[in-house]
């Protein structure tokens, strides 16, 4: 069965009506320095939807801590749009 298949169907399920159905297109992981200069793995899920919207989240799963983007038109747009200073705190 194709990706394309599998969203089809989650599509046609009644409950599942008014839900936003998003792909889950690549998970990355970086490293960076935080703020206070302490290194950080942070877990990056870039995902979209039907519109062709992308959205990013970004998560440092070490200190539960979790940045979301916001539905964008476009890859570029949605990374920059995460609050990376989140991770951070």
């Amino acid at each position: 069965m194709a990706d394309d298949d599998v969203l089809d169907v989650l599509e046609k399920v009644p409950q599942l009506a008014d839900s936003q159905l998003w792909e889950i297109a690549k998970r990355v992981r970086l490293f960076r320095t935080r703020a206070d200069g302490e290194d950080q793995t942070v877990e990056v899920e870039l995902s979209t939807d039907s519109a062709r919207r992308w959205v990013a989240v970004a998560r440092d799963a070490e200190r539960g801590i979790e940045a979301h983007g916001v539905p964008m038109p476009g890859l570029n747009g949605a990374v920059h749009m995460v609050p990376w200073y989140m991770l951070d705190d």
